[in-house]
């Protein structure tokens, strides 16, 4: 045991690091050690300091002496365990704390950080059982309550999850106004971890209950839409799911809500029957919300023939009058019905062929003449539409003039260029999309475009000198790996494998397995300020998503590529371009 000043300074280093000033705790830190050398404890947090200064060779020297000297602190070890953590060793760091909790079962600290790397590392019944030892020693802090029932809700164990909430819940003498928002959101909580155990009722009735206490307020009628439409209360969920869509009609959710409430599924066949009751429904929607892209949108996905048709006529007039590119992608969808594919090019070849004597769209009644734009714009509809059928040569067609027609419209050199890459082409395909890019020269996004087009076309330094126009000081590599750019580093790969520098893509695509890594180790900071804030919904929906994060595409072209990488490197070891050093990078 130190002597008192000594043990006060040994209070301060631990203030020291705490608030970051590293230089000060070794300071102190080489006071005590100068009249207590062997004191592990202080070698320990000296040894954590260092680590914070990136001296990691001395931090671990440092903290396994102070183990050696004092193998029954707990300091000792917590420290030990925090080395661990922070070099990402989870594993071996839970073993240092359950050894720092063998000396010390009750450390509030210890147990605290064992949690979040229990949660990290998704031991989930080492994490319930954890966070149940925190709340019995403080029952009377509320995140001790709520992490809890996070770790029943997360181990299957729904009805003790919500027994839980309710049990705190009844501990509660009073909401502060300052607290509603957090309160509100565990009863979204509570009724989400009752949906999932699949009561749905008790669902509802907490929903019901705490209508009133609840701020968000549209989370409470979606949720509540939802359950009425599982337990089968549909005229009840086509209710709400119409007062959301008084709220937002171009919202894609409600609609399929307010679907499925009429009988249909959204996403199978439907019946004449079922057709004529959705014809009906929009038809009401469309005198309601009159300017909702949505609402004229979503009835071509069920309408067929000449309703269609009229549907489709009027849908795309004002996508041409006012030069909207994206009129293609919005209805790509439609082609999986051979159908509504050739009367969406019999509609487009007739306005192609009547604009340009009569100026006018041939389904439009009227006297108003068109602008001569909207002609260029339907033969850039035509140029994506027949390149999507596989038709490259009429869609070239199309595109060169529209090109001719209009030349300073910048996507249509970004669709030339596609259907020339699908074509066969990828070099003209980036000459084209680099003179497209060209034209402004401060467009982020097209200068991504030509970058892609050039690593397709295998012409990686052209691509390199591209992108370096956006990137920091002209440095792109470092640059862009700490934006986590993997679709450039995705498609260097790929070139580079292609072209068999087998270094240069290993390199790259493990680049982009790095990302995945550091994207799983963010989460840890969530752990404790989704508790804090309350966030409870999303911070589950996060822990989910994380589970699969590795199924990404990205991530997996990335695995691909390593593969195809390690293969090439085993099969042509000595074409690796000429040196050793390119296999180990």
């Amino acid at each position: 045991v130190l002597p008192s000043k000594e043990a006060n300074l040994f209070k301060q280093i631990v203030k020291f690091y705490e608030t970051k000033q590293y230089k000060k705790g070794i300071k102190a830190a080489d006071q005590i050690l100068k009249k207590f050398p062997d004191h592990g404890e202080t070698l320990a947090m000296k040894g954590l300091t260092l680590n914070c200064m990136e001296k990691k060779e001395e931090a671990y020297e440092y903290v396994l002496r102070g183990l050696k000297y004092d193998m029954k602190s707990h300091v000792c070890w917590h420290v030990y365990g925090l080395l661990y953590r922070s070099d990402r060793d989870y594993r071996q760091a839970i073993k240092c704390y359950r050894n720092a909790l063998r000396l010390d079962k009750d450390n509030l600290q210890i147990l605290r950080d064992l949690s979040l790397l229990q949660i990290q590392m998704r031991d989930l019944s080492g994490f319930a059982e954890t966070r149940q030892q925190l709340l019995m020693l403080k029952p009377n802090n509320r995140n001790n309550w709520i992490a809890f029932a996070i770790a029943q809700h997360l181990h299957s164990s729904y009805d003790l999850a919500g027994k839980i909430l309710m049990a705190y819940e009844g501990t509660l003498e009073g909401v502060p106004v300052s607290e509603r928002y957090e309160h509100g959101e565990m009863l979204l909580y509570k009724a989400m971890i009752q949906e999932e155990s699949g009561a749905l009722n008790s669902a509802l009735e907490s929903l019901d209950k705490g209508s009133d206490q609840i701020i968000d307020v549209l989370a409470a009628k979606e949720a509540r839409g939802r359950l009425l439409q599982q337990t089968g209360n549909l005229t009840g969920a086509e209710a709400v799911y119409r007062e959301l869509l008084e709220m937002n009609p171009d919202n894609y959710n409600y609609h399929t809500g307010l679907q499925s409430s009429l009988g249909t599924d959204p996403g199978s066949e439907i019946t004449p029957d079922q057709r004529a009751t959705l014809q009906a429904a929009y038809e009401d929607l469309f005198e309601k919300y009159p300017k909702s892209t949505g609402v004229k949108r979503i009835p071509l996905n069920f309408l067929e023939g000449d309703h269609f048709k009229a549907a489709v006529q009027s849908y795309v007039t004002r996508f041409l009058q006012k030069g909207i590119p994206s009129l293609f992608s919005d209805l790509s969808s439609l082609y999986v019905s051979t159908a509504k594919a050739d009367i969406l090019e019999k509609m487009f070849e007739e306005a192609v062929s009547s604009l340009p004597s009569s100026d006018k769209l041939p389904w439009c009644q009227g006297e108003t003449l068109e602008e001569p734009a909207v002609y260029v714009w339907a033969l850039f509809y035509l140029a994506q539409h027949y390149n999507h059928r596989g038709a490259s040569t009429k869609a070239l067609e199309k595109i060169d003039a529209a090109i001719a027609h209009t030349p300073t419209i910048i996507d249509f050199y970004l669709v030339k260029a596609r259907i020339l890459n699908e074509a066969g082409d990828p070099k003209a395909a980036a000459i084209v999309a680099d003179e497209g890019r060209s034209m402004d020269l401060a467009d982020r996004y097209l200068n991504s475009e030509a970058t892609k087009w050039w690593l397709q076309a295998d012409q990686v330094e052209s691509a390199q000198d591209t992108i370096a126009l956006f990137t920091k000081d002209g440095d792109q590599g470092n640059n862009l790996h700490d934006m986590q750019c993997m679709w450039y580093e995705v498609e260097a790969g790929n070139s580079h494998l292609r072209c068999e520098r087998f270094g240069k893509a290993l390199k790259l695509f493990k680049a982009v397995a790095e990302h995945f890594a550091d994207i799983q180790e963010d989460q840890f900071d969530f752990h404790s300020y989704c508790l804090r804030k309350m966030t409870l919904r999303t911070y589950v929906k996060l822990l989910r998503m994380e589970e699969h994060l590795h199924g990404h595409r990205f991530y997996c072209m990335a695995a691909f590529g390593l593969v195809r990488a390690y293969i090439g490197i085993y099969d042509q070891p000595i074409a690796l371009e000429g040196s050793k050093s390119a296999v180990s990078a």
